[in-house]
């Protein structure tokens, strides 16, 4: 599996940040490298820029993540 980058847009500060990622990595643990790394408090979910939630225990290739794609976290909405 290859490897490729995806860009995250924190909705919440306006942050962005470009990962490396694999197609096998699954949306659970690209969350946990994103609230290591920005330092999150609170429950955060991916979504598209088309507001599809993605769920966390499919991987990136299951959910049609592609290279350079734009995803956006955001605060969970069914709360912590």
């Amino acid at each position: 599996m290859s490897e490729f980058n995806i860009k995250v847009t924190q909705t919440t500060s306006g942050k962005e940040i470009i990962l490396a990622v694999e197609g096998d990595y699954s949306v659970s643990s690209v969350l946990e490298v994103l609230a290591e790394n920005l330092h999150l408090k609170d429950r955060f979910v991916l979504a598209t820029k088309e507001n599809k939630i993605l769920n966390p225990d499919m991987t990136l290739e299951e959910a049609e993540i592609k290279e350079n794609q734009e995803l956006l976290l955001i605060p969970d909405p069914t709360g912590g």
